[in-house]
C-alpha cells in the first residue's frame, strides 16, 4: 500500500476513494472541475516517486484530458500547471456565459 505523500497534501489534494475499489489524489478547482492522480493502473494512490496517471474531469465527471503514464514528478506537475490554466479559462468562460444569460433575461422580459 503506497504511503500518503505530504507533497500532494501541501498542494491541496485530498485522498478520494470508492471503498473497496479505488483511491486517488483529488484536487477540485473553482469551476467544479477536478484532477485525479493515481498509479498507472488507475486504482490506487501512486508511489511517491511515480509512475503516475492523471485525469482532468469536468464538474459533470466528463473526461477533459488524460495522461496515462507519467514517469517523473516534474513532468506530472508540468501537466498539473497546464490543467490549472485550463480551469481558469473554463471558469472565465462559465462566468461570461452566466453574464450573457443575465443580460438576455434583463432585456427580454
Amino acid at each position: 500500500m503506497p504511503r500518503v505523500s505530504p507533497t500532494f497534501l501541501r498542494l491541496g489534494y485530498e485522498v478520494w476513494s470508492v471503498p473497496g475499489i479505488s483511491r486517488a489524489w483529488r484536487r477540485e478547482f473553482a469551476d467544479g472541475s477536478y484532477l485525479l492522480i493515481t498509479d498507472v493502473g488507475g486504482y490506487d494512490l501512486p508511489e511517491i516517486g511515480g509512475p503516475y496517471a492523471g485525469m482532468y474531469l469536468s464538474a459533470r465527471d466528463e473526461l477533459i484530458e488524460c495522461v496515462p503514464w507519467v514517469l517523473s514528478t516534474r513532468k506530472l506537475f508540468g501537466w498539473v500547471r497546464h490543467t490549472e490554466r485550463l480551469a481558469v479559462v473554463n471558469s472565465a468562460t462559465q462566468a461570461e456565459t452566466s453574464l450573457q444569460v443575465i443580460h438576455y433575461d434583463l432585456f427580454t422580459n
